[in-house]
């Protein structure tokens, strides 16, 4: 429901009343549309003179330049209304309602006594029986919030208005806002208190000058008027002292201004389109990460390094080459195929299935702890598809991939290496322990062999990892105690009740996770210099680490941003 405005009235003798409403009827997609016959109606030239006059105006822009484009028409036809006093009763007879065509926005806007939706009519009458008996302030004079999912939101703005024939010298009023969006209301409150301050400190403002008029006179003349009621009227006696109210006035003779509902409607207008317009819903983004900050250093980088290249160089192909293949992974967004060509490994959990988790548990040793991985086949777009899942498990900053590699290339250049089946292995990686060799190669088998006698019992298709098999070759054995993070991450691909795309968010936060104690080991060691002592306690009391999540760290530290290390020795020298 959009907001609906009222100005609600405390009457001696009918209680709680509703005075006047304003609210947005429908959207006006056709200028021939209207809701009041123009030949019927009367269209104010200057609809905004009186809220000017006043000076009527907030901090988020007078009312003249909002309503600019707002037409005022009010209906002549004539309308049965209910049998009213003068005090509950806002437009004289004959007058149904004032209308605002809002041209920018094709919204209409109407105001009279009453709504004609009945839901709309019930939820107004008990904000406004609440507003002006139960929900009040201390000194019943204020704004106040209530209501619930049932009954609306409102914002109720209670004041009085002196008036020299009313009990106590004063009228009770109160100015509601009600809508069914409780978030808004409440992000509008400042603005909506303030507007209909305004409003309210207007009405009290002509209501004064009619009460000093009165009473000057009555005393020029020693026959001041005796009011009806001595004591002020309250929600729980005005049943039983209630009678005559021939004293009853309506706000229009208390304030001494005939076109007083004229400027209520223009300023609930106002109030309800500049309400709308003032607030917008946008996605708000978190800080940028550590890993958006890396991609763009490394194709910041990129473009450095095009830009210095000589295209007379005979290594500008090589070093393209290079930096194509470091650029477009760091850059590759997680939502793109992870395969260039097919994705034949489809997400982690299926490659540790075709794998087998011995084999795929000590990809992933590796992998974490800076060590390079080789995958080396024929079939390049099986050895591309691989390469690309295991990437996902590093942050970005430390990945340095190459795909269908001709030559064998250090892991100082590329951690995760794709070689074709052709290439050699230097004696000298072999010798050592800090790589891993997973080749991929045909599996010869009874069924491939009976294929040869019989090709037509095989002719239905099968998978493009059926038929191959993976054997690994590495210069160390994998520890019984591993990192922390790859046990966690076994544990959530082992578990069968969690779907590939949560097993995806959990990679994400156990990334992030260990990412952030990399940068607290970064600042204790490199930034504020501590020694191995002061670093080992802060490793077992503070960050729960052990010896292979050191490591781990340590390989990790190598992927932070350079502005995010530059900001740390600059705070540093700040300090």
């Amino acid at each position: 429901m959009d907001a609906v405005m009222a100005l609600c009235h405390f009457c001696e003798q009918h209680g709680p009343s509703i005075v006047f409403t304003c609210e947005k009827v429908k959207k006006a997609h056709n200028p021939s549309e209207n809701i009041v016959n123009e030949q019927d109606s009367e269209v104010f030239t200057e609809p905004c003179s009186s809220a000017i006059d006043i000076g009527y105006a907030t901090p988020y822009g007078s009312l003249d330049s909002l309503a600019s484009n707002v037409t005022i028409s009010s209906n002549r036809s004539s309308i049965k209304k209910a049998d009213l006093c003068q005090a509950c009763r806002s437009l004289p007879e004959g007058h149904q309602h004032f209308v605002s065509h809002d041209k920018d926005a094709g919204v209409i806007y109407r105001s009279m006594q009453h709504p004609n939706n009945p839901d709309v009519f019930r939820l107004v009458r008990h904000a406004c029986v609440r507003s002006l008996s139960s929900e009040v302030c201390p000194g019943r004079e204020g704004p106040i919030m209530f209501g619930d999912e049932q009954h609306g939101y409102v914002i109720s703005f209670t004041f009085y208005v002196k008036d020299n024939y009313a009990r106590g010298g004063q009228r009770w009023y109160s100015i509601i806002c009600i809508m069914t969006d409780r978030v808004f209301l409440i992000q509008s409150w400042p603005f909506l208190v303030d507007c209909i301050g305004h409003i309210i400190e207007y009405l009290q403002m002509e209501a004064d000058v009619v009460f000093k008029s009165e009473s000057n006179e009555d005393t020029q003349s020693n026959s001041r008027p005796r009011a009806r009621w001595s004591n002020v009227v309250t929600p729980r006696n005005f049943h039983q002292q209630r009678g005559d109210n021939s004293n009853a006035r309506p706000l229009v003779q208390l304030t001494g201004n005939q076109d007083l509902y004229t400027y209520i409607h223009t300023a609930f207008t106002w109030i309800m389109r500049a309400c709308r317009k003032r607030l917008k819903e946008q996605v708000t983004h978190g800080k940028i990460t550590d890993e958006d900050l890396v991609r763009a250093e490394i194709l910041a980088r990129a473009k450095r390094s095009y830009s210095v290249m000589s295209m007379d160089d005979p290594n500008v192909a090589a070093a393209s080459a290079e930096l194509n293949s470091l650029s477009l992974v760091a850059l590759k967004s997680p939502d793109e195929p992870t395969s260039p060509t097919r994705a034949i490994f489809t997400s982690l959990r299926q490659m540790r299935e075709v794998l087998q988790p011995p084999l795929f548990k000590a990809i992933a040793w590796h992998l974490l702890l800076g060590n390079q991985v080789i995958w080396r086949g024929q079939d390049q777009a099986l050895v591309s598809s691989a390469l690309h899942i295991l990437k996902d498990i590093l942050p970005i900053g430390c990945v340095k991939m190459q795909i269908n590699s001709d030559v064998y290339v250090n892991s100082y250049k590329a951690n995760i290496l794709g070689l074709n089946d052709k290439v050699a292995i230097p004696q000298h990686v072999q010798k050592q322990e800090f790589f891993i060799l997973v080749d991929v190669v045909p599996k010869v088998s009874t069924t491939q062999k009976l294929n040869q006698y019989y090709p037509a019992l095989f002719d239905m298709p099968q998978s493009p990892l059926s038929g191959i098999e993976f054997r690994m070759t590495s210069g160390c054995l994998i520890p019984e105690k591993v990192p922390a993070m790859l046990h966690k991450l076994e544990v959530a691909l082992a578990n069968d009740n969690l779907s590939n795309e949560v097993v995806k968010q959990c990679l994400i936060c156990l990334k992030q996770e260990w990412m952030n104690k990399a940068k607290i080991l970064y600042k204790f060691t490199k930034i504020d210099n501590r020694d191995k002592e002061d670093t080992s306690k802060l490793l077992q009391t503070v960050l729960n680490c052990s010896e292979e999540d050191f490591r781990l760290m340590k390989f990790w530290i190598t992927g932070l941003s350079t502005q995010y290390k530059e900001e740390l020795r600059r705070s540093a020298l700040e300090a």
